[in-house]
């Protein structure tokens, strides 16, 4: 195999490294031919809370981003009427909480919303606290309802606390207009520890009109990552088979936009690490909405509508917590597409690698040594491929003067220059093709390690050896000022080098291979560590190899000369 099938790999590699540095978004939806989604333009009014979508979700209500997170926004509705509060009997402001070993809830009655949802097992890495998935001032869980030309915002509205027993994990809430409009809320702890169940109740005289509603969690989740971006606060939903999910630069011009409708499977809010769904009844919801929040933030809510004089009742298991494969998996729903694990037809292959990786942590508890361990054993499987590979890119540099003297003996017959390489290949039992196979089946393998080490929420906070604490993370020696020296992609460079003198490579080729290193220096200078290790150990594991055909190959030519 000559130089053009190396360079072809890592090709490969920077088009992977182009897409997760140039556009670090978590998935890729697949358009629907001839569909397109709509939106409709409405002027905003400054101050309360944004107004549901339509019912049909042939239209969006639109509205003007606060500016921050959470923040309520008010707006007029294509009807004409205006969002406004509920003239509902006041009440005192109650908060309560929900426990169990995975998360602690409080809500408030305000809204019948909830305030903080805090995460056991998880330190916010920014605050040096407990990961809280509620953005601090704001509420999650919210309900809109817009009735005939009336819309209120319930959001904000005093609820009554009706049923309150914290300690068995039930709350509920109620609400009611003067007008008869009636909300309430009523949350439980779920069998499952992981989920907490939510039924909200909408009702209103017929004489009203139709009623149309939004639920949703409402505010993105918060930062909690020292090297967090902010295209990884991301909405989402799940609808059918496809997922969808829509940034701030595609939204329509009222700030909105409705997807096409489907079987809503869940909606979500997510960070890197971190997800916020609510999960319907399977096929009671059709429409989503991807809402502006400010900022560049957008949140997914789901919508829809009831005839007039009905009650809408809409039951869904609330899931805040890590994006973990396993967990999300049990949670059904189709939770676990979440998991960035790579393209739809690698996920089996990333999946395995996961599992491969969490069975070695069982095993010895550190996954630095889990990663160095996989990258071994991938080598150990591929070894019988990879050898005969290196053999003939070893053998192809060693015949290269005797190619040359044939593509100058024969440069005016193009036929008889190929037919005497052949000869000459077949001579000497290398295939100039032969190599490329076996480099190209390891493609997938680094690729869905790749994305399994970069995105795991189990390298979180996973320390490997003195200084370097997490292997999700850039390792950081030292810092001065702005800059942080991180040594493990300096090792890696060095890893690179060690590869390269062992590689043949054309005396013409030699300037662009030794540069290629600083190349991938600075592309992954700042990529978390466990990658870095991970790439560092193959490197020296491929020099290895290559050092062992290479001293094979010298010493057989020495015992033939």
């Amino acid at each position: 195999m000559d130089r053009k099938v190396l360079t072809a790999m890592v090709v490969i590699m920077m088009v992977l490294l182009a897409d997760q540095l140039l556009l670090p978004r978590f998935y890729r939806p697949k358009p629907r031919p001839g569909q397109q989604a709509k939106t409709q333009t409405t002027p905003a009014v400054p101050g309360a809370t944004a107004p549901i979508g339509s019912a049909t979700g042939t239209s969006a209500t639109g509205f003007e981003p606060s500016g921050a997170p959470g923040g309520q926004i008010p707006t007029t509705y294509s009807s004409g009427s205006v969002l406004t509060a509920p003239r509902v009997t006041t009440a005192p402001n109650l908060t309560r909480e929900i426990r169990n070993d995975r998360f602690h809830v409080t809500f408030t009655s305000e809204g019948a919303t909830i305030t903080s949802w805090e995460l056991v097992s998880y330190q916010d890495a920014l605050r040096n606290v407990p990961v809280d998935l509620v953005p601090t001032g704001s509420r999650a869980f919210q309900v809109m309802v817009e009735v005939g030309t009336k819309a209120i915002d319930f959001s904000t509205a005093p609820f009554t606390l009706v049923q309150d027993n914290a300690a068995a994990g039930v709350l509920s809430f109620v609400a009611q207009d003067s007008s008869g409009v009636r909300v309430s809320k009523t949350y439980r702890l779920d069998r499952d520890s992981h989920i907490l169940d939510a039924e909200v109740r909408v009702s209103a005289p017929s004489e009203l009109g139709p009623i149309r509603y939004r639920i949703g969690w409402g505010p993105p989740l918060p930062m909690t990552e020292l090297f967090a971006k902010q295209q990884q606060i991301q909405g989402v939903a799940y609808l059918g088979t496809k997922l969808e999910s829509v940034p701030a630069s595609k939204l329509g011009p009222s700030g909105e936009k409705v997807v096409p409708p489907g079987n809503v499977r869940w909606i979500a809010n997510r960070s890197k690490y971190f997800i916020a769904a609510v999960l319907p009844d399977s096929g009671t919801v059709s429409d989503v909405v991807f809402r502006s929040m400010g900022s560049g933030f957008v949140a997914a809510w789901m919508a829809g509508a009831a005839p007039p004089g009905s009650e809408v009742v809409r039951h869904s298991r609330i899931y805040a917590g890590p994006i973990h494969y396993e967990t999300l998996l049990a949670v059904g729903s189709g939770l676990d597409e979440v998991a960035n694990l790579g393209w739809q037809w690698m996920r089996p292959l990333s999946v395995l690698m996961l599992k491969l990786l969490n069975l070695l942590y069982k095993a010895i508890p550190n996954y630095g040594v889990g990663i160095i361990i996989l990258a071994a054993a991938t080598k150990l499987i591929f070894y019988p491929l990879t050898q005969s590979s290196l053999r003939s890119m070893k053998v192809m540099h060693r015949l290269q003067p005797e190619v040359k003297a044939i593509q100058d003996r024969f440069k005016e017959d193009p036929m008889k220059m190929n037919k005497t390489m052949m000869a000459l290949y077949k001579e000497h039992k290398v295939n100039p093709m032969g190599g490329c196979l076996p480099m190209l089946l390891q493609v997938p393998v680094f690729i869905a390690l790749y994305n399994v080490l970069l995105f795991s929420i189990e390298l979180r906070a996973s320390g490997f050896v003195g200084y370097i604490k997490d292997l999700s993370e850039p390792d950081v020696l030292f810092q001065v000022g702005a800059f942080s020296l991180h040594l493990m992609p300096i090792i890696m460079t060095a890893s690179t080098f060690v590869l390269q003198t062992q590689t043949p490579t054309a005396p013409n080729q030699k300037a662009m291979m030794y540069v290629m290193p600083f190349f991938m220096l600075f592309f992954m200078y700042t990529f978390p560590s466990g990658v870095i290790l991970y790439w560092t150990v193959n490197n020296l594991f491929s020099a290895l190899q290559q050092y062992l055909v290479n001293l094979a190959d010298d010493r057989k030519q020495a015992a033939q000369a």
